[in-house]
Formats: C-alpha cells, structure tokens, sequence
C-alpha cells in the first residue's frame, strides 16, 4: 500500500469520528458556543436614618452624589446633649481628681498638723495629770499668807474704830470706811485661800480624763493619715468613674446617631429630608446604592446546570453599551429552583424548572443602573 493510500485511509477516519462526535452533540449545543441568559440588574440598596432623630440641621449630600465610608449625609440639631457631654465631662475631671487623691493618700502637711496635734495634746494630758508647779503652789501660798496678814490688820482696824466710835471719838464714816477695808480683805484672803486649795489639790479628774481622750483622739487621726485611703474607698471611686465614663460613652453614641454618615462607598439615591424637617426615631432620611455590591440575576434552565459553576469567569452586556462585554464572575447559586410546574415528567418539561444565580460585575465607570436589564454570556465547554 503506497503512503498516498495510507494518507487517504487516515482522512475518511477522522472524518468518520468526527462526524460520529457531531451527531452525539445535542442540537441545543451544537449552534453556540456559550450559553446566553437574560437578566436583571441589581444593586444592594441601603436605608439611612438615626436612632434619635431630631430637626434636621444640615444636608450635607445631594442625589446621584458618590459618597466614601463615613462621610456625613445628614446632621441633627443636638443641643440638650452637647450641654449634657458637658455636664459629665465635668463631673468625670470631678471624680477622676478625687480618686487621685485617695490614691496618693493625705499629703505630707497632713500628716505633719496631725502629730502636732497628737504633741500639744499629750503635753495638755501631762500638764494636767501632773498638777501646778511646785512654783505655782509657793506662789499661791505666799497670795494666801499676805491676804491671811491683810485679814488680820484690816479685823484689828475694824475692831478699833469701832470702839472708837462707841465712844464717840471716831466719826461713823470712819467706821464704815473700816469695815469696809477688812471685808475686802477678807474676800481677798478667802480668794488666796481657794487658790491655795487648786493648786494643791490639782486637777480635776474629769480634766484629765477629757484631756486623755483628746489626745486617743489626734493620735487615732494620725493613725488614720498614716494608713491613708482605704482600699474599699478607692474602689467606690472607681466605680464612680467607671459610672460616669459609661454616660459619655452612652451620650457621644446618642451624639454620633445625630450624623447620618455612609457605612461603604456608596451612590446617593433619594435625599427625603431638608434643612428644618423635623424627624422621629429611625425614619429614613437618606436611601443609598452600594456601588461595590452590584450584581446581574439570571435565571438557568436545570437543563444547562451543568454549564454553571461558583467563581466562573463570565461576560455581560448591557443595551446602553451595545458590543461592549463587561467581566463578570458567578457568585451565588440557589440551591432551591423557581417557577417549577405541578408535574415534572418528560424531559422537555424540565426547561421550565430554573435556579436563581447571581453574577458580580465590576462598575468602575458606573454604567449599570438598577433595573436595567442585561445578558449573562456563559460559556460552554467543549464535549468531550
């Protein structure tokens, strides 16, 4: 057999098996080469508003405006809780100083007026434990001594003028002058005498024991410096911190909710409020498009399942931008068919049964909008 024999051989084989390949195909493959879905555009839409609510201060966005995370769409008119952050920010310094000091303890003056204190109270108790000096009492010995002489001189005084006077020698002035002098001298010796008594009896029992306490007294008080704050204080100052912190947390939280910010990048879709409009709790003030949560949703026949994989890459096209292919990527297959007749018994039947998929398509020009309607260009492996 010549080689020209051979080579003719070889042609009608291959196109005996491709032909047989062909046939295999079915007719539904056999004219396209992918698998084309129409579809609808969607875009994640969010709902803005504040839990306090209040009159509207500011809007600070318009609609179809590209916002970034965070940027503020809508302020509050807040003034009672601005006066109120006030308020306990204040009272947080109050109680954050107080707890220093406790910490630090009484300062070393303190502790220094406090042994003083316990000095001139132990020295009082002495004293008067101790009684008068022995000066003291020779002192008042000596007042008693010259008063007792004074008596005496004064009584024989007395005594002469008034004989004097009974007989006339002596005028009756002369006589009360008299007795006037030995009564006070009298007083004045029964004056050294009560002196003279104090000073040698000493002090009274009730003294000493008013001056023994006073001076448990200063010295338990320096034991109280000296041990300083106790442990259980400092914790109840604590907790007051704590308390007071926890309200300014609690009011900068109401106080952020009085700006209604973006929480992803976003497009702005309806502004519904103005400057002025007075808002309740958790109404909608602003309805946002995220721009990076954008998806095309296709339905496919369970007869093309196969056809359809979880992050497969795939094309997408839209009206408005005829010819042009958008790169898209399979992110969610449902795992529950829609639209599915009572009965499911012939083959032809089960193109009716479909399965939602949702396509991401990246948008940097920002071209798709929400409802419009696209195509889903998935393609279509090869037989094998």
């Amino acid at each position: 057999m010549t080689w020209k024999v051979r080579a003719a051989a070889l042609v009608l084989a291959v196109v005996f098996l491709v032909g047989v390949g062909w046939v295999g195909i079915p007719p539904s493959r056999r004219a396209r080469a992918v698998l084309r879905l129409p579809g609808v555009v969607e875009v994640q839409e969010v709902r803005l508003g504040s839990r306090g609510g209040g009159r509207v201060s500011r809007v600070l966005t318009s609609e179809g405006s590209l916002v970034e995370p965070g940027d503020p769409l809508v302020a509050f008119e807040v003034p009672e809780l601005e006066a109120q952050r006030a308020q306990w920010e204040a009272h947080l310094k109050s109680v954050e100083a107080e707890l220093e000091r406790a910490r630090n303890g009484p300062r070393r003056e303190e502790k220094a007026a406090a042994a003083a204190a316990v000095a001139a109270a132990e020295a009082r108790w002495r004293r008067l434990k101790v009684g008068f000096r022995e000066e003291e009492i020779r002192q008042a010995r000596s007042d008693w001594s010259s008063a007792e002489a004074d008596l005496r001189l004064a009584e024989e005084e007395f005594g002469r003028a008034d004989r004097l006077s009974r007989r006339g020698s002596v005028t009756q002035a002369e006589c009360d002058s008299a007795r006037a002098a030995y009564d006070r001298a009298r007083g004045r010796a029964a004056a050294a005498q009560a002196h003279l008594d104090l000073v040698t009896t000493g002090s009274r029992p009730e003294e000493i024991d008013e001056a023994a306490a006073l001076l448990a007294q200063a010295r338990a008080n320096l034991d109280l410096l000296k041990a300083g704050t106790r442990p259980e204080d400092i914790k109840e100052i604590e907790g007051r911190v704590a308390e007071t912190r926890g309200k300014l947390r609690e009011i900068e939280a109401n106080l952020a909710e009085a700006v209604v910010r973006a929480p992803t990048r976003a497009v702005v879709d309806v502004v519904s409020v103005r400057a002025g409009d007075l808002v309740t709790p958790n109404q909608t003030v602003v309805r946002i498009l995220r721009v990076d949560d954008l998806w095309i949703k296709v339905f496919v026949p369970e007869t093309e399942m196969g056809e359809v994989r979880l992050n497969q890459a795939v094309e997408a096209t839209i009206d408005a931008y005829p010819g042009h292919r958008f790169a898209g990527t399979i992110r969610f297959i449902a795992g529950q068919s829609e639209f599915t007749p009572r009965n499911i018994q012939s083959a032809d039947e089960r193109r009716h049964q479909v399965f939602a998929v949702k396509v991401r398509v990246a948008d940097p020009q920002r071209v798709f909008k929400s409802g419009m309607a696209a195509e889903v260009l998935i393609p279509v492996e090869p037989p094998r």
